[in-house]
C-alpha cells in the first residue's frame, strides 16, 4: 500500500482487478464509507495485444438510500501504438474505441452526446499556490443514467516531471498506461531525470448527481501530460447537471493530506439524449426463491448511449446476506454484457429497484431475468417479464 493510502487512514483500499470483469458487493451501509468518503479499488491488466493497457481506478461513494451495490464495470481498453503528441488530447471516443471494446464500441448517434468543455466554462479554484500541474477538463458527456468526463493534467514546467496514476507503485510497468518502454516507474523516471508526481481526478458532488460508483482511466499523452476519463454511473436525471471535479497531485515527499494539491473544476453538463422507457411486468411467480424478493416490474430506458434496466422490487426480510443481484440473460442463457455500474439503491421501507447498465441493444416483447447472489454465485432463478 503506497504512502498516499497511509495518508489518509484507511478511506481507499486497493484491490487488483481480474483478468475478466471485476464484481465487488457491498452488503450493507455501514460498509460503504460516509458521505463524501470514498473507497477506491485500482489495477493494472496486460492484455493480448502487446500488453499495453491504461490503468483503471474504481471509485464507489455512499449515498444516503444506498443499501448494498454490486460494481460490475467493463474490462480496461486499449488504444493501441503509439503515444500522441502534446497538443493532442485522448477524449471519450479514444478511451472507449479501444481494441478490447472493439466488439461493443460507441454506438453512433452516441457520439453527438460528446461536447467540449471550453475554458471559459471552466470555473477552477487551487488549493494552494505553486501548484505545478494545470487541470483542464476537455470533453464531456451524459444521458439520463451516465457521467463520462475527460480531464488533462499537463505539467506548467516541461521536461522536469514523470506523471503516473495516483495508485502506481516503482515496480509498475509504465506500459499500464500507454508510455512506449519496457521500464518499470522508478526506472524510466530515473532513466530521464525525471521527478515522479501521482495524478488523479473524480467528481466531488457525487451526492448531489446520484452517483455511487465510477472508473477512472489513465492514459498518458507524454511523460509530463496524463488524460484522465472519469465514468459514472447516476440515478438522478436532471437535464441540467453542475459538476464538480477535482484534479490532485501529491509524491512521496508528502506526509500529510494538507499536502495534497488539488484543483476544484465546476462547469456545467446539458444532457441533451432522448429518453425513452417501456415497462415490463412478471408474465408469472415473481417470488425470487430462497429470499424475501418479489419482482414487481422491471422498465427499461432506451437514450443514444446505452439501454439501462431498473427493476423495482419489495424485499421485507432485512437479511442483506440474501439480498438479490439481477442480470439479464440472452435466449441461449449467457448474460448481456454490462457497460457500467450497477447496484441496489433502497427507495423506501422493504422496496428497492436494481440497475443494470448494457450496452445499446433492442429488447423485445418479453425479457429474461436470472436472479443471483453475488457472493455465494447461487442463482435463486430466472423470471421472464413481458412489455406491459
Amino acid at each position: 500500500m503506497s504512502r498516499f493510502d497511509d495518508m489518509i487512514n484507511g478511506l481507499r483500499d486497493e484491490m487488483d482487478i481480474p483478468e475478466t470483469v471485476w464484481r465487488g458487493y457491498v452488503r450493507t451501509l455501514s460498509e460503504l464509507p460516509e458521505k463524501n468518503g470514498k473507497r477506491n479499488f485500482s489495477g493494472g491488466k496486460k492484455t493480448e495485444y502487446g500488453n499495453r493497457s491504461r490503468r483503471r481506478r474504481e471509485a464507489g461513494s455512499g449515498m444516503s438510500l444506498l443499501k448494498a451495490a454490486a460494481l460490475v464495470l467493463i474490462s480496461v481498453t486499449v488504444i493501441g501504438s503509439g503515444v500522441y503528441a502534446a497538443e493532442k488530447y485522448f477524449g471519450i471516443l479514444d478511451f472507449l474505441g479501444g481494441k478490447e471494446n472493439i466488439e461493443t464500441p460507441l454506438p453512433v448517434e452516441a457520439e453527438d452526446l460528446i461536447v467540449p468543455i471550453t475554458e471559459q466554462e471552466q470555473e477552477k479554484t487551487v488549493n494552494m499556490e505553486g501548484i505545478p500541474v494545470e487541470y483542464t477538463i476537455k470533453e464531456a458527456m451524459c444521458d439520463s443514467d451516465s457521467i463520462y468526463v475527460v480531464l488533462e493534467a499537463k505539467a506548467k514546467e516541461a521536461g522536469r516531471y514523470f506523471f503516473v496514476p495516483e495508485d502506481a507503485i516503482a515496480e509498475d510497468p509504465v506500459l499500464d498506461w500507454g508510455v512506449e518502454s519496457d521500464m518499470s516507474v522508478e526506472e524510466y523516471a530515473a532513466s530521464k531525470n525525471l521527478e515522479i508526481k501521482h495524478v488523479n481526478a473524480g467528481i466531488q458532488n457525487t451526492d448531489e448527481l446520484g452517483i455511487g460508483a465510477s472508473a477512472i482511466y489513465f492514459q498518458a499523452v507524454s511523460d509530463d501530460v496524463m488524460d484522465i476519463m472519469i465514468e459514472c454511473g447516476k440515478t438522478k436525471k436532471e437535464k441540467t447537471l453542475d459538476v464538480v471535479c477535482t484534479g490532485i497531485l501529491w509524491d512521496e515527499s508528502m506526509v500529510d493530506m494538507e499536502e495534497i494539491m488539488r484543483t476544484e473544476i465546476r462547469f456545467t453538463l446539458t444532457d441533451i439524449s432522448e429518453t425513452v422507457a417501456t415497462a415490463y411486468v412478471p408474465s408469472g411467480a415473481a417470488d425470487v426463491p430462497g429470499t424475501g424478493a418479489v419482482i414487481e416490474k422491471a422498465e427499461v430506458i432506451q437514450t443514444e448511449l446505452g439501454t439501462y434496466v431498473e427493476i423495482l422490487y419489495r424485499d421485507e426480510s432485512q437479511d442483506m446476506s440474501l439480498m438479490p443481484c439481477f442480470r439479464l440473460m440472452e435466449n441461449e442463457g449467457e448474460e448481456h454484457r454490462i457497460r457500467m455500474a450497477s447496484g441496489t439503491e433502497r427507495l423506501a421501507e422493504g422496496e428497492y429497484f436494481w440497475k443494470l447498465a448494457l450496452e445499446k441493444m433492442e429488447l423485445g416483447e418479453s425479457i429474461t431475468l436470472e436472479a443471483y447472489n453475488a457472493e455465494t454465485k447461487e442463482v435463486y432463478g430466472t423470471f421472464e417479464l413481458i412489455r406491459e
